[in-house]
């Protein structure tokens, strides 16, 4: 623990200490030595020197400023600057522009910003209203817009901001999200009646939320804390580390107050025997793969292992889900996505789409083999196709090894694998297979990668009943010395 400064004047702390997301900068409340006074102040971690940054005019309890938070990026710091004695504005601090005054769109009343974004663009508070009533503001381009609710009634102030800018989140009597295009949406509370909650941080895109319940009135550290995605809604803090298998060490994690960019940290007080406590949990980060967008390349042969635990649900069956991708070599192939590894731990399915819209599903397969899934599908030799494993019963996850075999796929036009021929093709029933080497065996596929047919030849013409197979396209199977070719036939 490193000491970096303190108030030297007898008045307390206003404000907060934040740090910067690579943890170069600090933003803190310091006493300023050539006035007394406290002022915001700005900690170089490197240099170890302090940069004072002035204040607005004012004073007011033995300060002129303080410090509410820094950047992400660490460029610029918010807070608040005393104009007279009793009125206070919200300011933003950068180095190209020094402090600056965010007024008050309210004559003779206060603002203060709370909060703000990666860059600093974004900035979130409070506006004093003409009844005293601390309403959430929010400011960009310079410009102040005031939260209210659906009924347009004001809502409280605004706590924090995602990195992005996009979400402010805070709380009245409940705890609510707030974005330009969404309005105000309160988040559905799990506690009791009469508790009153809010959100107090988020991760950099606003997915993530946590924030707390307290009995009212009463203060926040004899209450809950609860973390909220837009799948799960709001669950209790505890019960949601719990429910992932760690131990919450006997603390009651009452009141969450900062959250990294990624959603892995979570920090806070708690209560723990009776006693106040710091707490900090670390959860598992999403696979990389989450999202289509991040799709893992494959190619013929690959093995790979995942999993798709922390994952998020993005459709298909009701469980979390993971991606991979696969382009075709410039000639049509006959693609085989098996789970059938044991390393794969859990019951799977497996779909084959498009496109990331996951609007056109090609294939798919469930329990190919035991629960774990194997599908077949044939690739034009161009087009990208999007892989999805997933659990195939509700909310279950596990670890993976996903093998990717590719193998030509030839049409009955063309003279390989030592001229076989297959006619009729398209057929009714029978399908006639011509080689001029002794076949040993033919099976019959259909487009999900399920065994149909499978018959021992032994001969260089050998004939098929497809009459009991439902109209469709099949995948013909030949083998012969070890060695195999699979052909495209149609059923009329």
């Amino acid at each position: 623990l490193v000491p970096i400064g303190s108030i030297t004047n007898g008045f307390p702390m206003a404000g907060r200490a934040t740090i910067s997301s690579d943890g170069s900068k600090v933003s803190a409340t310091i006493t300023n030595p050539d006035n007394n006074l406290n002022e915001i102040g700005l900690y170089d971690v490197i240099s170890e020197e302090w940069t004072i940054l002035g204040g607005i005019g004012g004073s007011s309890d033995g300060g002129v400023s303080s410090a509410w938070s820094i950047s992400r990026d660490g460029s610029a710091v918010v807070g608040l600057g005393w104009v007279i004695s009793g009125r206070a504005h919200g300011v933003r601090w950068t180095e190209s522009e020094g402090l600056v005054d965010m007024g008050s769109t309210v004559p003779d009343r206060s603002s203060r910003a709370n909060d703000t974004n990666e860059d600093g663009s974004v900035i979130v508070g409070w506006q004093d209203g003409s009844t005293g009533f601390r309403q959430g503001a929010v400011w960009a381009n310079g410009q102040q817009t005031l939260i209210t609710d659906p009924s347009n009634n004001p809502v409280g102030e605004v706590g924090a901001v995602s990195g992005n800018g996009v979400w402010a989140i805070g709380g009245t009597f409940d705890a609510w999200r707030w974005s330009e295009d969404t309005g105000l949406i309160e988040m559905e509370s799990i506690f009791s009646a009469g508790w009153r909650g809010s959100a107090t941080s988020t991760n950099y895109d606003g997915s993530i939320i946590v924030g707390f319940y307290r009995p009212w009135p009463g203060p926040p550290i004899f209450g809950q804390g609860f973390i909220w995605t837009e799948a799960t809604g709001m669950v209790n803090l505890n019960d949601y580390v719990t429910g992932l298998g760690m131990d919450d060490l006997g603390i009651t994690f009452a009141l969450p107050l900062g959250m990294s960019n990624d959603g892995t940290a979570i920090v806070g007080r708690g209560l723990q025997n009776g006693n106040s406590v710091g707490f900090l949990i670390k959860l598992s980060s999403a696979p990389s793969n989450n999202n289509c967008a991040t799709a893992i390349v494959l190619s013929c042969s690959d093995i790979v292992s995942g999993t798709t635990s922390n994952a998020s649900n993005n459709g298909g069956n009701d469980s979390p889900d993971v991606f991979y991708s696969y382009t075709g070599n410039s000639s049509a192939e006959e693609i085989t996505i098996s789970l059938c590894d044991s390393n794969t731990n859990f019951n799977t399915f497996l779909r084959i789409f498009s496109n990331c819209d996951l609007t056109n599903e090609i294939a798919f397969n469930d329990n190919f083999c035991g629960n774990r899934s194997e599908v077949t599908f044939e690739s034009d030799g161009t087009s990208t196709y999007i892989i999805m494993v997933e659990g195939s019963l509700t909310e279950e996850t596990g670890d993976y090894t996903l093998q990717i075999s590719c193998e030509e796929l030839l049409s009955t036009d063309d003279f390989l694998f030592n001229n076989i021929q297959i006619y009729p093709n398209p057929t009714k029933d029978f399908i006639t297979i011509s080689s001029p080497v002794i076949l040993d065996k033919v099976e019959i596929y259909n487009t999900a990668g399920q065994l149909m047919i499978s018959e021992k030849t032994n001969k260089i013409q050998y004939s098929i009943n497809l009459s009991s197979l439902p109209n469709g396209i099949y995948f013909a199977k030949t083998i012969a010395n070890n060695t195999s070719r699979t052909f495209k036939i149609v059923k009329k």
